[in-house]
């Protein structure tokens, strides 16, 4: 029902009219993996993994609709107090997935498309990039990029890379300590391990709290990113920014609806909210996740 209403929404080009009217904010689109197995990756229920001719199709919806910039083109502009061009729209990859060296980034690289990855740096370790394949193998899909070829895709290709904590676990039932030693190793393993001069940050989960983002304010971090539906000003709080999550189960249709701002519409309305979570007037509070729990990306 929801891919038939989602299908219905964009061949009446309503994704048009919601894009035109988010066509100032920034969307961040949120990856994990990229695929050459069909149906997704291996043991990957909620399509984490988008095979890769989705995510070609993916790739040229953009470019023909939206003006795609990097994460840190995007802080420069916030910096520079300069707007980005409308339809802006960046793309992010959590985890670090082996898969993204050997499938998704060849794909933008040919396109000359900028993203970043946030790496689990506790998964990542040193060795010699000839002891494994230049090419997709399915192992790609559980395994995790190395220092040596995120340093390759960084140096060569100019991917951004920042952190998805040392771990991955969920920041808001750790203790203090272990808070900081999540946020603070895994930004110092990216500074000498990628020459990362300003590390940003992605939240296991999504999960955030105020008191989080000051941590990671404190700490150095340029911004960090939760998984809070909807478009970002460019004025927006850098340590609370949203991304719309994609995965395997988003044909054309459910992309373009995400990317528009529109899925977010529907939400809204259903839940009866006045205004998106990106724009609450009143704090988040300390110690509990900003969104409601139980969000799927196939939902």
């Amino acid at each position: 029902m929801k891919n038939f209403l989602f299908t219905v929404l964009y061949w009446l080009r309503v994704t048009k009219l919601a894009a035109w009217w988010h066509r100032r904010r920034v969307t961040i689109l949120c990856y994990h993996g990229v695929t050459e197995r069909s149906g997704g990756g291996v043991n990957d229920a909620k399509g984490l993994h988008v095979n890769h001719l989705r995510f070609a199709n993916h790739l040229d919806f953009l470019q023909r609709n939206y003006n795609i910039v990097s994460l840190g083109e995007y802080l420069l502009a916030r910096n520079q107090g300069r707007p980005l061009r409308d339809y802006s729209v960046i793309l992010t990859f959590d985890d670090g997935f082996r898969n993204f060296l050997t499938v998704a980034a060849p794909m933008l690289a040919q396109r000359k498309i900028p993203a970043t990855v946030f790496l689990i740096t506790d998964r990542a370790r040193e060795e010699d990039p000839g002891e494994r394949s230049s090419t997709w193998t399915p192992d790609d899909d559980r395994r995790y990029l190395s220092w040596t070829e995120a340093r390759k895709l960084k140096e060569v290709y100019g991917f951004e890379f920042g952190s998805h904590t040392c771990s991955h676990s969920p920041l808001l039932g750790l203790s203090e300590a272990e808070t900081e030693r999540e946020l603070l190793h895994s930004f110092n393993q990216l500074v000498s391990h990628l020459g990362v001069t300003e590390p940003t940050l992605s939240y296991p989960k999504g999960e955030y709290s105020t008191l989080l983002a000051e941590e990671a304010r404190k700490l150095g971090y340029s911004c960090a990113l939760t998984t809070d539906r909807g478009q970002n000003e460019l004025g927006h709080d850098r340590f609370t920014l949203g991304r719309s999550l994609i995965g395997n189960h988003d044909d054309l249709p459910s992309f373009a609806v995400r990317v528009s701002g529109l899925r977010w519409w529907l939400v809204s309305i259903i839940r009866g909210s006045d205004h998106p979570p990106h724009t609450r007037s009143h704090p988040l509070p300390e110690k509990a996740p900003a969104k409601v729990p139980g969000f799927q990306l196939g939902d």
